[in-house]
């Protein structure tokens, strides 16, 4: 199972906060070169054959929603709704961790030695969904280049978690050795980077791609497993986590 990871950074409208998002796309890695091509054909009817990567600050842009509201049909618009329903139709799941904690924003994985937050519980989400949905397949993550510096901070981090830590090594249903992957040419790298990018968004205070952000939250992995939670209520684990300060 193929589970695609890219992050996004937003301010809010006045610039009073900051979120930082680590996102990732579950695909099956047996129905993955459909998935690309059917995309790549989606994206060749409403953009042209040669179009780039699809990006959601650019497929998202203010100016197509500024020509919706103008009666005028947005081709970027048109065919994000037509991706998700795709993805909706083999049961895609996201899960990310949404980001407040200055400490942690940015996503680095500083020290080799301490897996940050952010990270473990993407990966704590990711070990349940593969527990409870496919428990006989492994789990390989995939993660967005960042460049060779960052590539091996990030790679480092989270083999020793993996490897070294009692609470990592139970994560058994994840391959312990990260790959990553050029942007541009991987669709589930742009998948991830749009639920990425639409999280931060509402998360800063924006509500003009609701529609779109409603769509990657019912796309939301939840868990058959309660886990206690505060006021006496059980509430099941969920595949969004907002982290605040410690």
């Amino acid at each position: 199972m193929l589970f695609f990871i890219d992050e996004s950074w937003q301010s809010s409208l006045n610039n009073k906060h900051k979120v930082g998002v680590l996102s990732a796309i579950q695909i099956d890695s047996r129905n993955f070169n459909e998935y690309s091509s059917h995309i790549f054909k989606l994206k060749s009817i409403y953009l042209g054959v040669n179009s780039g990567e699809i990006k959601g600050k650019e497929l998202f842009n203010n100016y197509h929603f500024k020509l919706e509201s103008k009666g005028i049909k947005s081709i970027g618009l048109e065919l994000a709704r037509d991706i998700f329903n795709y993805m909706e139709t083999l049961k895609t799941r996201y899960f990310a961790s949404i980001v407040f904690s200055e400490q942690e924003i940015d996503l680095a994985c500083n020290d080799a030695n301490q897996l940050e937050r952010p990270y473990f519980f993407l990966f704590e989400r990711i070990d349940l969904f593969m527990k409870e949905s496919y428990p006989t397949l492994m789990a390989k993550l995939v993660f967005d280049d960042r460049g060779v510096q960052d590539n091996k901070k990030i790679s480092k981090s989270i083999s020793n978690f993996f490897h070294k830590c009692s609470v990592g090594q139970k994560f058994d249903s994840i391959i312990k050795v990260p790959l990553f992957a050029i942007s541009s040419e991987n669709v589930g790298i742009q998948m991830a980077d749009i639920g990425a990018y639409l999280l931060g968004k509402r998360f800063t205070g924006d509500k003009t791609r609701l529609e779109f952000f409603k769509k990657v939250k019912g796309m939301q992995f939840i868990s058959d497993t309660p886990v206690a939670e505060v006021k006496g209520k059980t509430l099941p684990l969920k595949g969004f986590k907002v982290i605040k300060e410690k």
